[in-house]
């Protein structure tokens, strides 16, 4: 049932076209956004990746705000990129939870990226090999409030196969932010 689980899983991710770099490993990746408001039982970054932090900010919502959540989650956001090299999939993914450190938050400071948690996911077919996780940045695209040259700040992901390293760099106004960038090992 696990294997049929989580092939079907990793078909989503595909289908929603999360995997659009897959055929190019090296090449850069905007990373696509993620709203986990709406509960789901296949969705890979609910169900394996994500789901402490899922469950630590619906705990936060209902027992320190004691608000209800009538069936929907708590707001976590997540970016993600998926990579297929040969049988092994990898799956970046950065969420924006209450973990993160988020920067300024002035009306007149700048627009910041968050750091937060990253997890890289590595699967061999359709078994989970192992969950790596990091620091890195979270630059939110997604907010129509933006000021107009922040609505395409992203954070963008590469994965090397030879090397078996992810690298990790964000840009905020238009312009590549050094300390965001990161290279994680996943050997």
């Amino acid at each position: 049932m696990r294997l049929r689980f989580l092939t079907f899983a990793l078909a989503s991710l595909a289908a929603a076209g999360i995997a659009a770099a897959q055929n190019s490993p090296g090449a850069w990746q905007a990373m696509a956004f993620h709203d986990f408001r709406t509960p789901s039982t296949t969705d890979p970054l609910q169900t394996l990746i994500w789901p402490d932090v899922i469950r630590e900010a619906n705990a936060y919502v209902t027992t320190e705000l004691k608000r209800p959540l009538d069936g929907k989650n708590a707001l976590v956001t997540a970016l993600s990129a998926t990579y297929n090299d040969g049988g092994r999939t990898t799956i970046v993914s950065i969420a924006l939870s209450r973990q993160c450190d988020s920067g300024a938050n002035d009306k007149n400071a700048g627009i910041e990226p968050s750091t937060c948690p990253v997890r890289i996911a590595t699967f061999d077919g359709d078994k989970l090999l192992s969950i790596k996780t990091v620091t890195g940045c979270y630059a939110d695209h997604a907010d129509p409030d933006l000021p107009a040259k922040n609505r395409s700040d992203d954070t963008f992901a590469r994965f090397d196969p030879a090397s078996g390293t992810v690298q990790l760099r964000t840009t905020v106004g238009g312009t590549i932010v050094p300390s965001c960038n990161r290279t994680v090992s996943i050997k």
